[in-house]
């Protein structure tokens, strides 16, 4: 927008001068008189509409005439539109291997939108007298009328603890591409995203032995309708390792009731394998969530990653992924080179949709069943979820096909539960523990 500009010579409290420019396109020279002003600065008081002000002035003198002042603060606080904001608080964690963790976050703020966003989490874990932590930084491009709207380029790194008296090691760049709608107030959005992926060899730690780096390659699409009413989203997924090549679509709508949180939630995944690893099965696809020993990304915050299920409470946490299925049944089934699966979780009709509970069904159809026992390749399981959605939610599997029930053990043992910060994390770091 070619509007006037404000520009004043400043030293401390005192204003040298002011002038206002007529607004113009591309650059132009500005004539300012001399003074002993110490720096210029566009819109002093703020009266221009505008969010990022740190490239809103220049010293007249000095190393580093571009530089803004650094305020650092406890905890968290407005940002200030003049300086690099820089928050710190104290932070802890705890893991099986990894023990009680305490350390401190840093990050600069997340309330006014920034070109270069960071977070930081170091530990000091004194179960093993180690170093343990994660951070993000992420780099904003901003084209004026472009086809591209935002485009982020990340780094991620995050070192925890794990079995065998070692750490695992996680580094991930890549670029998000987010496209620009013709109709700015269209709520149909999409992007494509692309990463480069550096994780210790999940099959070495489990097998206790020294971890080597292992890469892959992802390419997602993702096209969403952000609406109150009938949201959807549709994310297509491309997948490259050494060992290994998969693609997947994931689709999920929601069938609006009434108001914005009552609906059926529908969730449709496809995936199928390209190129495979016989001796490394879990690259392949899980017919349940995923829990933390068959993440090889490393993803989510697993205080207990490396537990066998269902050892103990946090052995039970997973994430909802893939074949999407509650009962743990991945071990003794195996993995999949293509499978189906849906799943369908709706609210609780009139008032009783204010309780935390919602019935599931999940219906998973791949490519093989149980030689001898069950020899069927459909599975399906309903029952209830409880809990605070999106962030902490208990899946109860109350009914379950009869291949399900031969290899999962009691009723009990199909308990699981969902713990994802990501609802509440704007910054989308993917935090490791």
């Amino acid at each position: 927008m070619a509007s006037p500009l404000h520009i004043a010579g400043i030293s401390g409290d005192t204003i040298f001068f002011e002038r206002w420019i007529e607004g113009f396109e591309g650059q132009k020279w500005i004539d300012l008189p001399r003074g002993d002003y110490y720096e210029i600065v566009i819109d002093p008081e703020h009266v221009t509409p505008e969010i990022y002000r740190l490239n809103n002035n220049i010293k007249t003198a000095g190393a580093f005439p571009r530089a803004n002042p650094i305020k650092a603060q406890l905890l968290i606080c407005g940002d200030d539109p003049e300086k690099h904001t820089l928050l710190y608080m104290p932070a802890i964690n705890w893991s099986r291997e990894n023990g009680f963790m305490l350390g401190m976050a840093f990050h600069n703020g997340f309330i006014i939108p920034k070109p270069l966003q960071y977070v930081v989490l170091p530990f000091f874990a004194f179960g093993n007298s180690d170093l343990a932590g994660l951070g993000q930084i992420a780099y904003n491009i901003t084209p004026y009328n472009n086809i591209i709207r935002l485009a982020t380029i990340s780094l991620e790194a995050a070192q925890f603890g794990a079995p065998g008296q070692q750490n695992y090691h996680k580094l991930k760049t890549g670029m998000e591409v987010n496209f620009r709608n013709k109709n700015m107030t269209h709520p149909l959005n999409h992007k494509l995203t692309g990463n480069y992926i550096a994780v210790s060899n999940l099959y070495q730690i489990k097998l206790l032995e020294k971890a080597k780096m292992n890469s892959y390659i992802q390419f997602e699409y993702l096209l969403e309708k952000n609406s109150i009413i009938n949201p959807y989203s549709l994310l297509a997924s491309f997948e490259l390792g050494k060992t290994h090549q998969k693609t997947s679509v994931e689709c999920n709508y929601r069938l609006s009731y009434w108001g914005m949180d009552n609906g059926l939630d529908i969730r449709f995944f496809a995936g199928g394998m390209l190129k495979t690893n016989s001796e490394i099965p879990f690259y392949a696809f899980s017919a349940s969530g995923r829990s933390g020993r068959e993440q090889y990304f490393y993803q989510g915050m697993y205080p207990d990653r490396f537990s066998v299920s269902p050892d103990n409470f946090f052995s039970r946490q997973m994430t909802i992924a893939e074949g999407g299925l509650v009962s743990p049944v991945n071990d003794s089934l195996g993995y999949s080179q293509w499978l189906f699966s849906l799943s369908l979780t709706t609210t609780l009709p009139g008032k009783a949709a204010r309780f935390p509970v919602k019935p599931f069904l999940n219906i998973l159809l791949n490519d093989h069943g149980i030689p001898a026992i069950q020899n069927s390749p459909f599975f399906y399981e309903a029952g209830l979820k409880v809990g605070i959605w999106n962030l902490f939610e208990i899946y109860i599997p109350l009914l379950v096909s009869k291949n399900i029930d031969s290899i999962s053990g009691s009723f009990k043992s199909r308990i699981r539960f969902v713990f994802s910060i990501d609802s509440i994390n704007k910054f989308r770091l993917r935090g490791n523990s």
